[in-house]
């Protein structure tokens, strides 16, 4: 049985000399991932999953490449994507990206296998999925969200993207049931963080898949409120 090396969080078979040449022939015959997709918050254009794989897959074949992703978990149990690149000979290289959920159910799951599955396999392949916010700019401009800014302020061409979806009546009830809760501070600064957010000027406006956040949020609000008003009266 063929030896395995370890690079940092990546592994890979004791040789790989034919699966790096095997991949720069394929890196050489691929075009640009199509950007089919516009990003909601930030307005930067990106190529979702489908889109990669398009770019790739033919110049994987053609030189004896194939690329799988699966998930798997850590020894201390926490949930990972594993993504394997394997070639003709028997040689191969895989690597772990963490599948971080807000919802631990198997819709929550399935949304970060999604992103991460696109990630891992740019990463792993080399092409890019995303408009180059750092252009004009330094990585900690990025880091800090001003480059997303400006960015955004950018005129962009016009791309059909999916709507995004709304909160639902249940769940509009659910979070104004906890505003009612706040005081009127922190109910101005909850306004103010999801119009920054999400870009919301209402309720009404956030998008659903951010509910839980602000969820977590109002609730954390609520605790502060709660735990403040007992020091309060033990004080008194």
């Amino acid at each position: 049985m063929e030896n395995v090396a370890t690079h940092l969080t990546i592994k890979t078979s004791a040789q790989i000399n034919d699966l790096v040449a095997a991949l720069a022939k394929a890196q050489g015959q691929m075009k640009p991932a199509a950007f089919n997709r516009v990003n909601p918050h930030f307005k930067n254009r990106y190529a979702d999953f489908t889109s990669c794989m398009e770019a790739v897959r033919d110049p994987l074949s053609t030189n004896g490449l194939a690329i799988s992703q699966m998930p798997s978990t850590t020894p201390d149990g926490k949930l990972v994507l594993v993504t394997l690149l394997a070639h003709v000979s028997g040689q191969w290289m895989a690597g772990e990206f963490p599948l971080i959920s807000l919802k631990q159910d198997s819709q929550g799951i399935g949304s970060a296998m999604t992103y991460a599955k696109r990630y891992s396999l740019c990463g792993m392949i080399g092409i890019v999925a995303d408009e180059d916010v750092d252009a004009d700019d330094d990585d900690g401009e990025s880091a800090s969200g001003r480059g997303y800014q400006a960015k955004a302020a950018q005129p962009q061409d016009p791309i059909q993207s999916a709507p995004v979806a709304k909160l639902g009546k249940a769940e509009i009830i659910a979070l104004t049931t906890l505003i009612q809760s706040l005081d009127e501070e922190s109910n101005k600064s909850f306004l103010d963080w999801i119009n920054k957010s999400f870009h919301a000027k209402s309720i009404q406006d956030i998008p659903q898949s951010c509910f839980e956040k602000c969820m977590v949020s109002l609730n954390t609000k609520i605790k502060y409120i709660n735990d403040k008003n007992k020091q309060t009266m033990a004080v008194a």
